[in-house]
C-alpha cells in the first residue's frame, strides 16, 4: 500500500453548501473552486446499482419518498435531486458511481469512497463499490481513500482491495478504536470534529493514523484542528478553509 497523500481540505459531497449535495452539479463546482479531493457517500439500489447518496430516505434530497435501498436504478431516475436546493439546480439526478468517477477522473479529482451501509449490508455494498471502482477508476489517478462507519464494510474492503488505502468512520472514539483499526488495515481514522480536542488527536496520531475530521466549516476551527496534527478536513465550504492554510 502507497504513502497516503492527501490535501489538507476535501470536499464533503461536492461542495455541499454551494451546490446539491452528491450530484454532478455539486461536483463541478467542487472542481471549479479549485478542490483537488471530494468525499462521496456510495449505496445500492435495491437492484445492486452502486449511486452515489447519503441518506437512508430520499425526501431530504429529492422529490421522492422511502428508502433508497428499496428503490430500484430506474425509479430513482424519475426524481429530481437538485431542486429541493434551488431551482437552478432543477433536474439533476441520483449519479449512479459508473458516472461520478468518470467525471472526477476527467476532472482529476482525487477521491475518498465512503461505502454508506448498515453492518447487514456493508460487505455487499463495499464489494460492488469495490467492482465498480477496479473496472472504472484509472491507474494513473491517485488511490482512492476508502471509508465506512460500517464494520462489516472495512472487513470487506480489507479482504477484496487490501492495497487501497481504508479509513475507519467514527462519530467518536470507540472503547476498541486501537485493536478495530489494526484490524482493518487502517491508514486513517475519519472522526467527527466535535469529538476532538488535543489530547484526542494527539492519542490517535500517536498511534501512526491520518486523522481526518468531519465536517469543518469555521476557519478557526480548522486552524485548531490542524494545530492538532490533524491531516484534512471535510468542508462543505472548502474555499473557506483555504484562507487558513
Amino acid at each position: 500500500m502507497n504513502p497516503l497523500i492527501l490535501p489538507r481540505v476535501i470536499g464533503h459531497r461536492g461542495a455541499a453548501a454551494y451546490a446539491p449535495e452528491n450530484t454532478l452539479a455539486g461536483f463541478a463546482h467542487a472542481a471549479r473552486l479549485g478542490v483537488t479531493w471530494i468525499e462521496i457517500d456510495v449505496q445500492l439500489t435495491s437492484d445492486g446499482v452502486p449511486v452515489v447518496f447519503h441518506d437512508d430516505h430520499l425526501e431530504r434530497t429529492t422529490d421522492g419518498a422511502g428508502r433508497l435501498v428499496e428503490t430500484s436504478y430506474v425509479d430513482l431516475l424519475r426524481l429530481d435531486a437538485g431542486r429541493w436546493f434551488g431551482d437552478a439546480f432543477a433536474g439533476q439526478r441520483i449519479p449512479t458511481l459508473v458516472e461520478t468517477l468518470a467525471f472526477l477522473a476527467e476532472a482529476g479529482i482525487g477521491l475518498c469512497l465512503e461505502v454508506k451501509a448498515d453492518e447487514v449490508r456493508g460487505a455487499a455494498t463495499a464489494r460492488e463499490a469495490l467492482a465498480c471502482l477496479a473496472r472504472n477508476w484509472p491507474a494513473s489517478a491517485p488511490q482512492p481513500l476508502l471509508s465506512s462507519f460500517a464494520r462489516s464494510a472495512m472487513v470487506a474492503m480489507a479482504e477484496a482491495a487490501p492495497h487501497l488505502p481504508r479509513g475507519w468512520l467514527v462519530e467518536g472514539l470507540p472503547p476498541d478504536w486501537r485493536e478495530a483499526s489494526c484490524r482493518f488495515g487502517c491508514k486513517s481514522l475519519h472522526i467527527d470534529q466535535r469529538a476532538l480536542d488535543a489530547d484526542t488527536a494527539a492519542s490517535i496520531t500517536g498511534e501512526g493514523l491520518a486523522l481526518l475530521a468531519y465536517t469543518v466549516n469555521e476557519p478557526k476551527r480548522a486552524a485548531d484542528l490542524w494545530a492538532w496534527g490533524t491531516a484534512a478536513l471535510f468542508s462543505d465550504c472548502p474555499d473557506r478553509l483555504g484562507t487558513v492554510l
